[in-house]
């Protein structure tokens, strides 16, 4: 792919999208960086100083997209910006924060995937890439919301793969297992979930709480990642491709097994009976 045409990444003030951004930008490409704040990216600018290509601000909000229209020569669209709320049981989480989740997760990536499929497809060679998560195979039990919009964001990545096909767009998915940022800080593999406030799941939110943190939960460093993500980005093959180390074992893990399987380990995981 000629690195003289424009990518855009959303999520790039910080963490894999902002080492995203700096690794496309490094290989000579125009990035454009969205994010919700611009006075947030000072960083990203003042790295983007001396490399091939140049790295742009753009005021994006996915959840809120307005009237944005992407560039007529986009060759790259990285939907990387997310949301991961609080860990409710079911029970108790509101509809506004499902709907909140999925607006960034999901009808936010349709919407302005949707509005560059012209772009890419007047590039000739664009390149589709979403941002997944392992999460999206692990039935854990106050996940729920986040899980689902990221299932629902590999069904969506499913079906545009053989629509853009005939234009020669690439789409490929990208789950991520572990990278060293906010996101991962914040997972439930390192904090006790929300739904130990509640009497009910508190057992239950105790008994993770209590666990160690899995060998390896520690994720490799953000521009790591992003090195793997764009090499892959250029690269013929399957439409998930596992990056990092914890997604490697993971996707070995998924494709070892079944989703019965799988449920089965939480059970066990949790001590409680299928029923």
């Amino acid at each position: 792919m000629d690195n003289k045409g424009k990518a855009l990444v959303t999520g790039a003030n910080r963490g894999l999208g902002k080492a995203l951004a700096l690794e496309l930008a490094a290989r000579g490409f125009s990035v454009l960086a969205g994010v919700r704040d611009p006075s947030s990216a000072g960083s990203l600018l003042e790295a983007a100083r001396d490399l091939a290509g140049s790295v742009d601000i753009v005021r994006l909000d996915v959840a809120g997209l307005g009237d944005y229209v992407p560039p007529s020569d986009l060759c790259i669209l990285i939907n990387n910006a997310g949301y991961r709320g609080p860990y409710l049981p079911v029970e108790e989480a509101p509809l506004d924060e499902w709907r909140r989740t999925f607006e960034t997760n999901f009808f936010g990536v349709v919407e302005l995937t949707r509005r560059a499929i012209p772009a890419l497809r007047a590039a000739g060679n664009g390149i589709v890439c979403n941002i997944g998560s392992m999460g999206s195979y692990m039935p854990m039990p106050f996940y729920s919301i986040y899980r689902s919009s990221k299932v629902a964001l590999s069904a969506f990545t499913e079906g545009l793969r053989i629509e853009l096909a005939p234009f020669g767009v690439r789409v490929i998915e990208i789950p991520i297992g572990g990278v060293d940022t906010d996101m991962l800080r914040t997972s439930i593999a390192h904090r006790p979930p929300d739904a130990i406030e509640y009497p009910l799941y508190r057992p239950m939110a105790e008994h993770q709480a209590a666990m160690p943190t899995a060998a390896g939960a520690g994720g490799v460093a953000p521009e790591v990642a992003a090195r793997l993500v764009i090499d892959n980005l250029f690269q013929p093959g399957p439409l998930r491709r596992a990056c990092d180390p914890n997604a490697v074992a993971g996707m070995a893990y998924v494709d070892s097994s079944t989703e019965e399987a799988r449920a089965q380990a939480m059970f066990e995981r949790f001590d409680v009976r299928s029923v």
